[in-house]
Parts: structure tokens; C-alpha cells; sequence
């Protein structure tokens, strides 16, 4: 066996130890504010939840694209880590809140929350990131 192949094996790590999966994503704020504009309220209803608009409202327009686009970066990033467990999951069945220090916090409902114990982790971890007219987000599962 070659060292790539031992490091690509299944049961090349212990499935118990660290880091067991990782999604990644990127939205252009600027698109998503367009358009969510042309498209509308209904647009915004089938991405977000209540929770999620209400911590989005109450800013700039801009900032409020920005906020959008970080969450939907954030949901995209948690679906790539649940792997093949979150196929068919729908956008709002991923929730991106805020802890009280307000860092992001992933709750997942419906078909999100059984990929989650079907893959069998024990935590997800999300991070978010605005630059240069982007949002990224991160999101870990152990």
C-alpha cells in the first residue's frame, strides 16, 4: 500500500478522533442582494427562517446582504459537511443563529437533523467570514 493510500484508507483514522468532516462555501453579496431584489420576498422565505431574518432586519441594505449571504455561505458549508447524509436537504432545514457572544451557531431541523445523526457526529462547528464583497463560511463536524 502507498502513502497516499494509506492516508485515503477508510480506516486510516479512528472515526471517534477529531475533526470527521469539512464543508466550505462562498457567496457573492452583491448577487444575492440583486437577486433576492428581483426575485423577492418569496426568494428570501424559501432560504431563510423567521430567527434568521430577524437577525438581518434592522440593518442597511447592505449589511443585511451581507448577513443573508454569510448565512446561506454558512448553510451550503453545513450540507458539504454532512456529505452524502444531507442529500436533499432544503435551505431552512439548517438554521444559522447566534451564540451570546455572537458567534454563528448551527441548529439543524427536519432532514438536516437526521443526516447529522446518521453520519453519527457529535458536534458541528461553523464559522463566518465577510471580505471584499464575499461571505465564506466554514463549517466543521466532530
Amino acid at each position: 500500500m502507498s502513502v497516499a493510500e494509506a492516508l485515503t484508507a477508510p480506516d486510516a483514522l479512528p472515526r471517534s478522533a477529531g475533526i470527521r468532516a469539512v464543508g466550505i462555501d462562498i457567496v457573492d453579496v452583491e448577487r444575492l442582494r440583486a437577486m433576492a431584489e428581483r426575485r423577492g420576498q418569496r426568494l428570501v422565505e424559501r432560504f431563510f427562517t423567521v430567527n434568521e431574518l430577524a437577525l438581518c432586519e434592522g440593518t442597511s441594505p447592505r449589511h443585511r446582504a451581507s448577513c443573508m449571504a454569510g448565512r446561506i455561505a454558512a448553510k451550503e458549508a453545513v450540507r458539504k459537511a454532512l456529505g452524502g447524509y444531507g442529500e436533499g436537504l432544503g435551505w431552512r432545514d439548517v438554521e444559522i443563529g447566534r451564540d451570546a457572544s455572537g458567534a454563528p451557531v448551527p441548529r439543524l431541523t427536519g432532514r438536516a437533523g437526521e443526516a447529522f445523526r446518521r453520519a453519527g457526529y457529535s458536534g458541528l462547528h461553523v464559522s463566518i467570514s465577510h471580505e471584499a464583497g464575499v461571505a465564506v463560511a466554514i463549517a466543521v463536524a466532530d
